[in-house]
């Protein structure tokens, strides 16, 4: 008897861990939208062989702020520049989109856009902030700060 109540004790400890892990797993398996944005950013800049963007982490915590807010309100809308959140920079853009694909097709959408491209091709630009948030329709929005 004693040896079938360590048995279910056994399951039951098992089952409590693996229960408790289950988020980290799905967390884990969750792809990193901003990293794989930061990265079709800098491939499009090689294709047109323009120097690579170093990643402005400090800002990239803003610009996912700013993602997480165009999901929140399904809306696409921009910032009031780098002033606001204590940055300097020479040169600032912002490409915001959303796309119901992934990083990807939405580097497709800005290489599209005439404006958009140019922030993406800008020589003058040395660092991109990249947010990136889900919405509850599997929306996926970007927000890019580039800065010099």
């Amino acid at each position: 008897m004693r040896r079938i109540a360590r048995r279910v004790a056994v399951v039951v400890a098992m089952a409590t861990v693996a229960t408790a892990l289950l988020p980290a797993i799905a967390q884990a398996r969750r792809p990193n939208y901003a990293w794989h944005m930061f990265v079709e950013t800098n491939q499009s800049r090689a294709r047109y062989h323009v120097g690579r963007l170093d990643r402005a982490r400090r800002l990239s915590d803003e610009a996912e702020r700013h993602a997480r807010a165009m999901a929140r309100k399904g809306a696409l809308f921009h910032t009031s520049g780098p002033t606001r959140y204590g940055v300097r920079c020479s040169a600032w853009g912002e490409n915001v989109g959303w796309s119901t694909g992934d990083t990807a097709d939405l580097q497709r959408l800005f290489m599209h856009s005439a404006v958009h491209r140019s922030h993406v091709l800008d020589r003058r630009f040395r660092r991109v902030a990249v947010g990136a948030a889900k919405d509850d329709r599997g929306r996926l929005y970007v927000s890019l700060f580039f800065c010099t």
